[in-house]
């Protein structure tokens, strides 16, 4: 096997550049890659879903969305130990991109989204939001009211979590 480096192979030699980082260092890489005409490959730290859209958020006065290449997404190479305020705002992140997402989808997008939660719990099976809401739906309730009505109370829950 070669491996073929930007020293030794002078097609690519400074044509890409590597962020590793959360959805802000990774919005400032992507608006540097379109502004220098380079490849970039994301390595996320956080949920944040920048590695993922095709423009970048730069924050001023007002929110500026400027339009920029998907960057090559990479899954950490290693673990990340995010710290406990970064985690929280991390989830809450995530949970704002779900309400969007839910509040425009299809519903097949919408059982698509089940089937990919599905393959989580079977990875971390529910522990919070669901055994809180299974008295209720026990009682008649069905199971999505349920959720709703535990939901403020979970998400406090993860607020606080230490």
């Amino acid at each position: 096997m070669r491996v073929l480096t930007s020293k030794s192979n002078r097609k690519y030699r400074d044509k890409f550049i590597l962020v590793i980082g959360g959805g802000a260092e990774i919005d400032k890489a992507k608006i540097k890659a379109k502004r220098d005409g380079k490849y970039l490959l994301a390595i996320p730290t956080t949920g944040s879903g920048a590695s993922e859209t095709s423009h970048a958020v730069k924050w001023g006065k007002t929110k500026e969305n400027i339009k920029c290449p998907n960057p090559l997404s990479i899954r950490p190479p290693f673990e990340i130990k995010l710290p406990r305020e970064a985690r929280r705002n991390t989830a809450f992140d995530i949970i704002g991109h779900i309400v969007d997402y839910l509040n425009v989808c299809s519903d097949n997008e919408l059982v698509e989204l089940g089937m990919y939660c599905g393959r989580l719990i079977e990875k971390h099976p529910t522990n919070l939001t669901h055994p809180k809401s299974y008295p209720l739906t026990l009682k008649g309730l069905p199971h999505g009211e349920a959720i709703k009505e535990v939901l403020p109370e979970c998400l406090n829950l993860l607020w606080e979590r230490k």
